[in-house]
Parts: structure tokens; sequence; C-alpha cells
């Protein structure tokens, strides 16, 4: 079968149409930016599906009724982080940024909003609405607006479909790196679909078309020859370097690599229900945290000295206190937020509830002292230079956390 705009459209993840309707598809004033050896601030939303137990990642050694609460959930060993609290001992692969200053937890985090159903919480977190959602798009793309460039791969998801936290900002997702583009297309049939959308008589599906298809060839050729040593797989092939999330890390070193102008990414990962054998140090979600801690590392080294970068880590809510009988956790309240990156100031941030039965959520979960929305506006405000759009969080005035510097 020929090339054709539908088949363009599968090949080119069905949201570069709509991410190409910008003046100029391709962010010159980047590529300027690169040239002069600047240090263009670079933004990753990493969204762990599924629940994560912010008490496991992040867990109160120094809480005197930690060990009773938690039971066989407890750690016995952890990494040291600041006083009464650790690290899951699978985060080790993050101490070079903590001993930085580099790496801060936000804890008793979440939705203010009580919601116990993954996709219902996910959507409304991801919208950062609470309550019935008002709108169809999602708060990173609303808090990017227009200031993350004109280049349609400005921000990218690299996930098999658009999430809600970046519909609606000309974002799309890209997908596995080796999948993407048009190398099976003949020349002929790239310039016939070329004169098919200069025909087209809308005007601005036309002038979409037309760049989308030209910041696809230009994905291609860079991509081809991609900078730092890095090498596109052969398409089809599945090269991976660990989990899920380190994966996606890799890709997206590879895409950031090759000079295109890629200024924020969301990443998702989803090993984070623990209903049965959570474990302590080495149960079911010991794999997940590995991962998770491994591919922070990644982007730390990947973009040390080249880039700002600004890391921010949250998940749709958190896991109950006591262990369930499957000797794992069921759905919860509070849970932490994760920000790494060149400007953070390291440490605990947040008020910290404790654990006492009447100072859990419900009598049952780590209560939420710090809406999640006031993180992740600190941390738009840190990569933007400014406070983001006033629509980004509707009807909700964050309050400021110190947390870059």
């Amino acid at each position: 079968m020929g090339l054709t705009r539908r088949s363009f459209l599968d090949a080119s993840g069905k949201g570069l149409l709509a991410a190409a309707t910008a003046p100029l598809w391709f962010d010159a004033s980047f590529t300027r930016a690169l040239e002069r050896g600047e240090r263009a601030p670079f933004l990753a939303v990493v969204f762990l599906r599924g629940a994560a137990d912010g008490l496991h990642l992040v867990p109160p050694i120094g809480d005197r009724l930690y060990a009773s609460t938690r039971g066989t959930l407890a750690l016995h060993e952890t990494i040291p982080f600041v006083k009464g609290f650790g690290l899951h001992p699978e985060m080790a692969p993050l101490q070079s940024l903590v001993d930085r200053d580099q790496f801060a937890v936000v804890h008793a985090c979440g939705s203010p909003e009580i919601n116990r159903s993954h996709f219902e919480a996910q959507d409304r977190v991801e919208a950062g609405e609470v309550g019935r959602r008002s709108s169809n798009s999602g708060w990173l793309a609303r808090g990017l607006g227009d200031a993350g460039g004109t280049s349609p791969f400005a921000s990218l998801a690299l996930t098999s479909q658009l999430p809600l936290s970046m519909r609606g900002a000309g974002g799309f997702a890209i997908g596995e790196p080796q999948d993407f583009g048009l190398p099976g297309a003949s020349p002929s049939a790239r310039e016939a679909l070329l004169r098919d959308y200069a025909n087209e008589p809308d005007p601005n599906f036309s002038r979409a078309g037309t760049r989308a298809l030209e910041a696809l060839n230009e994905y291609e050729q860079r991509m081809g020859r991609p900078k730092g040593g890095h090498r596109r797989p052969e398409r089809g092939k599945r090269v991976r370097r660990g989990g899920q999330l380190a994966h996606q890390v890799e890709n997206l070193l590879q895409i950031e690599a090759s000079g295109l102008p890629v200024r924020a990414v969301f990443l998702e990962t989803s090993s984070w229900d623990t209903h049965q054998n959570q474990g302590t140090e080495k149960g079911s979600m010991a794999n997940a945290v590995r991962d998770l801690a491994t591919a922070i590392q990644k982007l730390s080294k990947g973009l040390e000295g080249r880039r700002e970068w600004l890391l921010m880590v949250h998940t749709e809510f958190g896991r109950t206190v006591a262990p369930n009988g499957s000797r794992g956790s069921d759905h919860g309240h509070g849970s932490v937020a994760l920000v790494a990156g060149t400007r953070v100031r390291g440490g605990l941030y947040g008020a910290w509830p404790g654990l006492r039965g009447a100072d859990l959520s419900e009598g049952r979960d780590l209560a939420v002292t710090t809406d999640y929305r006031c993180v992740a506006s600190e941390v738009l405000r840190g990569h933007l230079g400014q406070a983001p759009p006033g629509d980004t969080f509707p009807g909700f005035q964050a309050s400021p956390l110190g947390l870059l510097g």
C-alpha cells in the first residue's frame, strides 16, 4: 500500500499533525542557544501509575510508630537521607544526587481529594483538578503553554498514547523512536504526499500536514546521525537496558542527543499497584524502585554539564499504612513527590502528619499535607523562569515550597 494521509498519520504517532501548527516548525532560538553553548532548560515529568507507596520509597524511620504500624512492610535497611527519614535501598543510584543536594522529597503529598479509583484519580491528577473535571486538557500542557518553543518536538511523551497531562499544547506521543518515521516511503511517495497537502483546500490542515512531513523528515535525518555516540536501533527491534522507565530514558537521551529541540517530556511507568507480596527490601516493589532510581540516574548523567534539567515524579495516590492479608498494601491517600535537578535544593519538604491513628486519613492512610499542585507549580515556575499560566490549575492558588534555588 502506498503512502497516504492515513498511513502518514499512523507513522507519525497521530499527534504530529496537531503539534505542527506553530508558525515555524523548527525552534531556531533553541538551536542558536545550543550553538552559543547555553544550557537550555529541560523538564521531565514522571507519572508512577498504580499508586506508589510513599512510605516505602521514603520511610519515616524516625517515627516511633513506623515499625509497628507498617508491620511486615517496614524496611529494616535504608539509605540515609535526612534526620528521621531514609530511602529505599534500591534508590542507591541516587546517592550522588543526594550528596550534591540535588534531590528533594515532598512527603505526605498528593491530591486533597480522597479517590481510590486508579482511573478516576489519574485523570483528575493529570488534569490538575479536584472533583469533576472541567477540561479535556492536562496541567502540564496548559503550564507549558507556548513557552516550550515552536518546534513540534519541543514537548514529547515517550509513551504509546498521548497522556492527559500533555493534551492541549501541541505535544505528541512518540513511543519507540525506532518505530517513528517513514523509512519505507520512497522519495516520490513523500513528494506526492507533500503535493496532497499543498493542494488541500483547508489552509490550516494544509500547513499542518506540510510542516508535519517536514518535521518528520528532519527527525529521520537527525536520528540517523545522532550526536553523543548513540546509535539508532534497527526498526522493529527492542533494545532494553533495564526496566520500563530506564528504557524510556535511554530513548529520550537518544532523541535529545540528536539535536532535536526537546524542552519538556512526559514519562510513565505502571508497576506500582502492590496489593500482593510488596515485601521489604527485596519484595515485588523493589524492581519498580530500582527502575525509577536507575532512570533518574541515567537522565542526570546524560544531561550533566549540557542542560539545566529539572525532574518531577508523582503518582495518583498512596497506599495504606498497615499491610493487608496478602503482604501488600491497598489503595490509600498521601504519598510522596520527588524532585531532582541542577537547581533543586535537596532535602525533605512538607509537614509530616504522623502515624498515630488520630493523624491518619480515615484512620488508615497517610494524610495529605501538601497538595501536589504546589510542587508542580513550583517546578513549572523553575522551568519557565516565570509563573505558569493562570489556567494551569483552575481555581487553585499554589503555596511556595522553596524547592529551587
